[in-house]
């Protein structure tokens, strides 16, 4: 016989849903941040090098809506551990190691009771303009995102596969063009490099895959009779 305590569902139990800890959520990686947590910047609790902006148009996992595809807006999250998907401070075995300052949807996921957590997701979600000060480096940050819009780009792949040679050459100048502002920002401005991934996002290539191939020599293109 089975002696596995049995599982009570959130809704039908005594107690309130608490988090068991188990690390399944972290390792699926780490949370958008929302207008709430700007305290926990602010108080440096959270800092920009443990941050990510996933762009406009960027592909992302929705794990409540439980599909992929290109992201409607720009946010910001929590970046993953070097070399995976799960949250930077998640620890194993599981732990997390700000669990004392966890950001909302942190604080608010309970997995087997997600409706809190879906009634707040797409709500009040920041941006690095929430974030970033007016100045210089809040200009050419988005200055940065209008000349390599995602959406855009991938509409020059596109051409590009089907053998625009000037979708092409364009491809390979939005590469060349985030390259050089990823040497600008620390070169003249002192940005930390650790801190790119929030300022200008991931790299092109990184952000939207498809630009490496678009940028590639014609001749390795294998076109359709």
């Amino acid at each position: 016989m089975d002696d596995t305590p049995a599982h009570t569902p959130a809704a039908l139990s005594d107690t309130p849903a608490a988090c068991r800890r188990c690390g399944r959520c972290c390792r699926l990686g780490g949370p958008a941040l929302h207008a709430a947590d700007l305290p926990l910047l602010r108080a440096g609790r959270l800092t920009l090098a443990d941050l990510v902006t996933l762009r406009r148009g960027e592909g992302v996992t929705d794990n409540v809506a439980g599909r992929v595809g290109p992201s409607p807006t720009e946010l910001v999250k929590l970046r993953p551990a070097s070399g995976g998907r799960a949250c930077l401070f998640y620890r194993d075995p599981p732990a997390c190691a700000i669990h004392d300052a966890s950001p909302l949807e942190c604080r608010t996921l309970f997995c087997d009771a997600p409706q809190a957590l879906a009634a707040l997701y797409a709500k009040d979600r920041l941006t690095r303009a929430d974030i970033l000060a007016p100045g210089p480096l809040a200009e050419l940050c988005a200055h940065h995102d209008a000349e390599t819009d995602l959406t855009r780009l991938a509409a020059v792949c596109r051409a590009a596969a089907a053998g625009d040679d000037a979708a092409r050459e364009a491809a390979r100048a939005a590469l060349r063009f985030d390259a050089a502002m990823r040497e600008l920002l620390p070169a003249r401005l002192g940005v930390a490099p650790q801190t790119l991934p929030f300022h200008l996002g991931r790299p092109l290539a990184q952000a939207l895959p498809a630009l490496r191939a678009a940028a590639a020599p014609a001749a390795l293109y294998k076109r359709r009779p």
